[in-house]
């Protein structure tokens, strides 16, 4: 079959089309607990038959029978060292002229080449199979040759065996295996050139034919290892819920058949492990990776056994991402305790392991990690060479070992070598994205710190500007891969630049799996390579860079806009102040892991440069403080917690005030926030010391007095350094916009469109608040925009979302201060929906408002990525799922002034809102807005229909005024306006505590002038 033919194949299997998972991991979970307890007799009998001794004065052809048995029996229990010894043993007796059946010699060095190679024996595992097949010649063994030829480096040897495998069975040979090997060959082949959207369909097939031919009647693992071979492919494609989903239905399905006990079951248990950790679900992830150890221990896997331990290191890579260095110390100390007789296979896939080196360096025993590294820096420089992701990886943690140890000269000249290439896009590899991320951060921020360190001591160049440099690099990493990865819906407008970002997409990932398989080819023994199929291998590399750097320069040339979003050059100081506009200042924060880095840089003087000694868990925990006060969830004016002012002057003290004479002539602030900071406006920042407000009527005016940074400052949050550049660049807008259109409370299920239909969903407004005395005031109600409530919850889907049914007003508050035509230009309930937004022409609007909920990965089922939520499509009538993601908005072409996201909880998933609404702005900006209007917390409705209405109320009053300025006026006539006013015209309470003035920020280019100025 064709790749032609296999794609068009694979939309009947679903390909590449998201189902959501029926099971959860708590299903996983609960059946694994359930199974408490193996049955003793089969335990006892297949221990048995591994452990069987030798029958004497037998024949030589009985003897060869025996241990070949006996090596499957071990290989079932994963012990894999035995498994290889009976293999041999019965291959040498077959060699010496024992009399077997043809059959039975062929499948004694077949399962003999699969042991060997499952050893990293290549060349072993190659001549037994070719031996195999001298006996009879055999499909199996032509399209076992192409994968393991391939995975050895040579590719050459792979496609000739590939081409014999298939003449074979256009002979008609291979039985009911015809089709199964047909596509398996294909599969594997495209496999070791990183074509892994290319063998999906072929992978796919291969499972059809072992269901439809029953072949599963023969192989019971042959199903489950297809399968978990699939969800291998979609994992390499970054499709990690797709990945999830078969691996999670497979183990349910050998649970349910095979039971806990097996070694199939823990294989399966460790690969959905690996996924899980991969979608930062490092808890999940860490208790099935117990649950396989506990699995292989019941049925007997030796602590030495290969298979035991590639859990135990899915589970020390569960510990590291946790935090947990001690535990994933001892569980690679254990690992390498537990192979000690099993050397060849512990230096061939753990002995180099980084983060075993990681765990070292944080666990205080540099120089025990430093000499890891320094003897795998040298077997990587000799085996890779300098310039792979590997070798830069371990030479970068080597720097930081140097560091620790005084090497300060020899650390920064490993640090400047590896840096650059831990940072090249081309360089690095697929698999274990997420801890190799966690890696390089670390490393990256253990070289600023040496390089602060060193300006500190007056040593060496603009260390200040380095740093701010790498800092830029690293701010948002897991923001340029979502981006990057949703990047190929933004060229699909366009065939031209479409055709060319598919390919530079495929050539990137053919070399990031060609660097995965030169690691593994040249990570067994020398005397296992094949050096004349490893030069061949880094010839086919270097020519896919080049042929990818071409394709990049193309790209830049005629795409200038998508090279920028797909691979943002970091930017410099200098860089910044170009882009400044009079009057403003940039501030930079990096929080690292021990203290957290604040730059200030003017439009003219010197730069300001300051360490905090805030680190990123003690810098979560004050913002988490100062949060509390403005996403309290609250029901009652009462219930709002008294807003933490002396905390919040003591966060100013450590980061803005060391650097005020970099920002404080400036009017407008533009803000790099990072990690904790994404999650607080620096608008409610108290720059003079004040003592907590005393309570007086009316409610919260108290607050009045307070000096706020948003007294003397507009603070506008950019997204990266590189966005405030790009945003200055984009041409002046079209004349003759309209003036405004919005989407608003959109209607989520059918049961809210029903409620919405007959007003049994109305919200209770509180426009009849009256009440005498401080007391009374305190007990009244209070509406707070409701927000998902997803914390615990195993499943959740669009329907699960609350609607938001006062967001109509505020939108249309917003379209009466515009001069907007409401029945042309306001969307809600069913009509606020997706199919809408992508059919309308929104680059004829200046202002475009999207009132609804924010999310953030791992919200929905199924969720990938940011998104905003609009009507489902069962209410609306509509093609879709009712999410506009950020991959969607990437496609948009709009000439906004303005995009307001009213609704979006900056402060979701613990922090991970923030990191989204940068995803969320980098997007829109690439669609063609030039700012976002962001809420952080569910606001509060009267004040936030009054601020938003406001803040374009006075931009059309004064085109002069800017919109950073514009928010800060709205907040100011909040802080020192009447507040809440009943009915009579008395003030109920005030709008001066922050829950009500400083809900939203302003995200982008702060510095423009109104819409249609």
């Amino acid at each position: 079959m064709s790749l032609k033919e296999a794609k068009q194949v694979t939309a009947a299997f679903g390909g590449g089309s998201f189902v959501p998972p029926p099971r959860t991991i708590d299903d996983i979970t609960a059946i694994l607990d359930q199974q408490k307890l193996a049955d003793p007799e089969e335990i006892a009998r297949q221990k048995a038959e591994a452990e069987a001794e030798p029958p004497v004065g037998t024949s030589k052809s009985k003897l060869a029978a025996f241990y070949y048995e006996r090596g499957i029996a071990a290989k079932r229990l994963g012990r894999s060292g035995q498994e290889l010894a009976d293999l041999r043993e019965a291959a040498r007796i077959v060699r010496q002229g024992a009399s077997v059946y043809e059959d039975i010699r062929r499948e004694i060095f077949h399962q003999l080449a699969w042991a060997e190679f499952a050893l990293g024996n290549h060349k072993a595992a190659i001549e037994s199979m070719l031996r195999a097949t001298r006996v009879m010649e055999y499909v199996g063994g032509y399209s076992g040759l192409s994968r393991m030829y391939a995975f050895a480096g040579n590719l050459e040897e792979a496609d000739k065996w590939r081409g014999r495998t298939i003449d074979a069975l256009d002979e008609g040979r291979g039985g009911d295996y015809r089709e199964y090997h047909r596509n398996v060959v294909e599969e594997q082949y495209l496999e070791a050139q990183g074509k892994w959207r290319e063998a999906e369909p072929f992978a796919r097939l291969a499972i059809d034919a072992v269901i439809t031919n029953d072949l599963g009647k023969i192989w019971p693992d042959m199903l489950p290892n297809r399968r978990s071979r699939l969800a291998y492919i979609l994992l390499r494609q970054g499709r990690l819920v797709e990945a999830e989903i078969v691996a999670r239905d497979t183990l349910l399905e050998v649970l349910g058949t095979s039971g806990k006990y097996s070694k199939g079951t823990a294989g399966l248990v460790y690969r959905l492990a690996g996924i899980l950790n991969e979608e930062g679900r490092h808890e999940e992830g860490a208790a099935l990776a117990r649950a396989a150890l506990d699995i292989y221990r019941t049925i007997g896997t030796p602590e030495g056994a290969l298979v035991l331990n590639v859990a135990r290191s899915y589970l020390a890579t569960s510990h590291i991402a946790l935090g947990d260095f001690g535990e994933a110390l001892a569980t690679f100390d254990a690992i390498a305790e537990g192979m000690a007789e099993n050397r060849a296979s512990f230096e061939a896939f753990f002995a180099d392991n980084p983060l075993w080196a990681w765990a070292e360096l944080k666990a205080g025993r540099p120089a025990e990690a430093k000499e890891r590294l320094e003897t795998a820096f040298q077997r990587r420089m000799r085996r890779l060479g300098a310039k792979h992701y590997t070798t830069a990886e371990t030479r970068g943690l080597l720097a930081v070992a140097l560091a620790m140890t005084g090497e300060r000269e020899a650390a920064l000249a490993a640090f400047a070598e590896a840096v650059p290439i831990l940072m090249s896009r081309s360089r690095r590899t697929a698999s274990g994205e997420a801890a190799r991320d966690m890696l390089r951060t670390y490393i990256i921020e253990s070289y600023i710190a040496a390089l602060v360190e060193i300006g500190d001591q007056g040593i060496g160049g603009d260390t200040v500007a380095e740093a701010f440099r790498l800092a830029s690099m690293i701010r948002g990493q897991s923001v340029e891969r979502a981006l990057s990865a949703s990047s190929a819906r933004a060229a699909a407008g366009n065939p031209d630049m479409a055709d060319l970002v598919r390919r530079e997409q495929d050539t990137q990932k053919q070399i990031s799996s060609l660097f995965t398989l030169q690691a593994n080819a040249v990570s067994v023994p020398t005397d296992q390579q094949d050096p004349v199929a490893l030069r061949e291998l880094r010839t086919r590399i270097d020519r896919l860079r080049g042929a990818r750097a071409a394709l990049m320069e193309e790209i830049e040339r005629r795409f200038p806009d998508y090279a920028d979003l797909i691979n943002p050059k970091p930017a410099t100081i200098a860089e910044a102040r170009a882009a400044l506009k009079p009057g403003e200042a940039l501030i930079a924060t990096y929080v690292g892991e021990e203290q957290t880095y604040v730059w200030a840089v003017p439009k003219t003087g010197e730069v300001e440069f300051a360490v905090a000694p805030l680190g990123r868990e003690r810098l979560a925990a004050v913002v988490r403080d100062l949060r509390r006060a403005l996403d309290p969830r609250a029901t009652k004016l009462g219930d709002i917690p008294a807003f933490e002012v002396r905390l919040s002057y003591r966060l100013y003290k450590a980061l803005l005030a060391p650097v005020k004479a970099g920002w404080r002539n400036a009017r407008s602030l533009l803000v790099v926030a990072h990690g904790p900071l994404g999650q607080l406006p620096l608008s409610v920042l108290v720059t003079e010391p004040a003592p907590p407000p005393t309570e007086q009527a009316p409610i919260f005016s108290n607050y009045r007095e307070i000096p706020w940074l948003a007294r003397t400052h507009a603070v506008t949050v950019l997204p990266s350094v590189a966005s405030l550049t790009t945003l200055r660049k984009l041409p002046a807008a079209a004349p003759g916009r309209r003036s405004f259109v919005g989407f608003a409370d959109p209607w989520f299920s059918v049961a809210q469109a029903a409620a919405a239909r007959s007003r049994a969903g109305a919200v209770k407004q509180t426009a009849a608040l009256t009440a005498r005395g401080l007391l009374a005031v305190r007990g009244l109600p209070i509406v707070l925009r409701a927000t998902p409530k997803l914390e615990g919850v195993s499943s959740a889907s669009l329907a699960r979302l609350p609607r938001l049914p006062d967001t109509a007003d505020e939108v249309k508050s917003i379209a009466v201060a515009l001069n907007a035509d409401l029945t042309r230009d306001v969307f809600t309930g069913k009509d606020a929906n997706e199919g809408r937004v992508k059919t309308m022409t929104l680059s004829g609007y200046k202002v475009i408002a999207f009132a609804t909920h924010g999310l953030v990965p791992g919200d929905l089922d199924g969720l990938t990525q940011p998104a905003l939520a609009l009507s489902a499509p069962e209410v609306s009538g509509v093609d879709g799922d009712g999410l506009l993601t950020m991959g969607e908005i990437l496609g948009l072409k709009l000439d906004a002034d303005w995009v307001v996201l009213s609704a979006c909880n900056t402060a979701a998933a613990e922090g991970a809102g923030a990191e989204a609404i940068s995803g969320l702005g980098r997007a829109f900006f690439y669609a063609g807005a030039r700012a976002l209007l962001v809420s952080n917390w569910p606001v509060e409705t009267t004040s936030a229909k009054a601020l938003t209405t406001d803040i374009f109320r006075r931009q059309a009053e004064d085109p002069r005024l800017t919109r950073a300025q514009a928010l800060r006026q709205a907040m100011l006539g909040l802080i020192d306006g009447p507040g809440y006013v009943d009915g009579d015209g008395r003030t109920v309470f005030s709008y001066a505590h922050p829950i009500f003035w400083a809900p939203f920020s302003l995200v982008g280019d702060g510095g423009g002038a109104a819409p249609g100025a």
